[in-house]
């Protein structure tokens, strides 16, 4: 692909290092609904929701300090847990254990990973740079999957990671297919602000999601981080988005809009894959 020469090889994708803790206050403080559950089950999951990326290893000192469990509690749970194998022991503390890998390669999101890495691949092949697969969840922007840069890869993004949709392009890709529900869902909550740039006007990102759905694909600039931008077109099955797959890059190193027609063409594959198996299905149902 013939790339502007403006174009900087180091591309970014706008989104946080430390990317589980949103995620964790969710599970944290469940809703009236399910506050029925067996409180242990809260507990637990209290517990697992302290390790991240960037905390794969943990004292029981630090896990009552993240959960907020006395640590009795902790420890009882920890021992529960151990049991049944979804933590195991290490020399320097507790990490998460196998068994909750073999539970997470039964999500149908892994399924849609699986179905759509060829295709990233070969985009990836071609251009060398950053790129990105992600579902919306929640008001988020959640990462399935990351392909680094050939280069220097500053980029922050992890499997796994969250960013707020209405921050990102792959997130507004996303949004500006979605059902109105979904949108006024996310625009009915508060919306944070990460930079000078991010916009929080529930009517300004209603003008902007209605320009994605005229152009077919999504930019950020400088909204979600400092001196990135990112251009993101939507998976779509039956016309609701999936996912969403995206490109980051200096902002300062041109529009990004040559990118645009090799994300259509990637993002096109992908729902043609997902048309052969049950993913896409599952995932535009939530099951």
């Amino acid at each position: 692909m013939d790339m502007d020469a403006g174009m900087d090889t180091d591309m970014q994708m706008n989104t946080h290092a430390d990317v589980t803790d949103r995620s964790v206050v969710r599970a944290a403080e469940p809703g009236a609904e399910a506050r029925s559950a067996p409180s242990v089950l809260w507990k637990a999951f209290r517990v697992l929701g302290v390790f991240s990326h960037s905390r794969r290893v943990l004292t029981l000192a630090q896990i009552v300090r993240r959960s907020g469990l006395p640590k009795s509690t902790a420890h009882r749970v920890l021992a529960m847990l151990l049991e049944v194998g979804a933590v195991e022991q290490h020399s320097d503390g507790y990490r998460m254990g196998l068994r909750m890998f073999s539970f997470g390669a039964l999500s149908p999101e892994v399924a849609l990973r699986d179905a759509a890495l060829v295709h990233l691949e070969e985009l990836h092949r071609v251009t060398g740079q950053t790129l990105h697969l992600a579902i919306l969840r929640d008001g988020d922007a959640v990462y399935l999957e990351k392909l680094r840069s050939r280069r220097h890869d500053r980029s922050p993004a992890l499997v796994g990671g969250r960013l707020p949709a209405h921050c990102t392009a792959i997130g507004k890709a996303m949004l500006a297919f979605s059902a109105e529900r979904t949108v006024a869902d996310v625009l009915a909550a508060p919306l944070e602000r990460r930079t000078a740039h991010s916009v929080t006007s529930p009517a300004a990102i209603r003008r902007r999601l209605a320009a994605i759905r005229a152009d077919g694909y999504a930019v950020d600039r400088e909204e979600a981080v400092d001196g990135l931008a990112c251009v993101a077109v939507p998976v779509l099955a039956g016309g609701r988005p999936v996912a969403a797959v995206s490109v980051g890059f200096a902002a300062a190193a041109g529009s990004g809009t040559v990118l645009v027609d090799p994300l259509r063409h990637t993002a096109a594959a992908i729902s043609r894959s997902l048309l052969a198996g049950s993913a896409g299905r599952l995932i535009a149902t939530g099951g």
